[in-house]
């Protein structure tokens, strides 16, 4: 009889501590009408504007603010892309016949992976506006994010005169070292 009250309480336990748990909330929940119908014009069609680049994102999170973050880097990161973005791509194909005749067997592997790199600097980026939902216990926050492309333009001027600039110098440098060379070559 002992046992049997020991086994009840625990169960008793278990069943009243189990259930005490948060339920875990879905942070990608799957797109739904509802969702899409929110979305703001701008998320959809872009604004259009000689003098500007601009980017949307949306992201969630169960923090209001780390939902606002999350779309924002996001929205730069499309930005710093439009800009410039270095790609490295890796390609592997392998093809094998195994076996003679009609009972052979072609084997084939196809692999490629690729690696974008995003290096910029925005000067001038911003948030121009920003939608905020509730969904499911989560928010929702989509952001446009706009970027001046005349400081954009300059900073790639600048850029390009720079290269330039180190270019010059080196061949100057390279230049002066066969000069000298040739000199020291000369006097011996």
């Amino acid at each position: 009889m002992r046992t049997i009250t020991v086994l009840l309480w625990g169960a008793l336990v278990l069943a009243a501590f189990g259930g005490c748990g948060a339920p875990a909330t879905n942070l990608a929940p799957e797109a739904n009408k509802k969702t899409i119908s929110n979305l703001p014009e701008w998320y959809i069609n872009n604004p259009d504007d000689p003098n500007y680049i601009f980017a949307t994102a949306t992201m969630t999170s169960k923090d209001l603010q780390l939902a606002v973050d999350k779309a924002a880097t996001a929205a730069r990161t499309q930005l710093a892309q439009q800009l410039e973005t270095k790609f490295a791509n890796l390609t592997k194909q392998f093809q094998e016949e195994v076996g003679a005749g009609e009972s052979s067997e072609l084997l084939q592997q196809f692999t490629s992976a690729t690696k974008a790199v995003t290096q910029q600097t925005l000067n001038g980026s911003k948030i121009d506006k920003k939608d905020i939902q509730s969904e499911s216990g989560i928010y929702r926050a989509s952001v446009l994010m706009s970027l001046p492309i005349g400081p954009a333009n300059q900073m790639l001027m600048d850029k390009l005169k720079a290269n330039q600039d180190l270019y010059t110098r080196f061949r100057a440098t390279k230049a002066f070292e066969e000069l000298d060379k040739e000199l020291k070559e000369g006097g011996q």
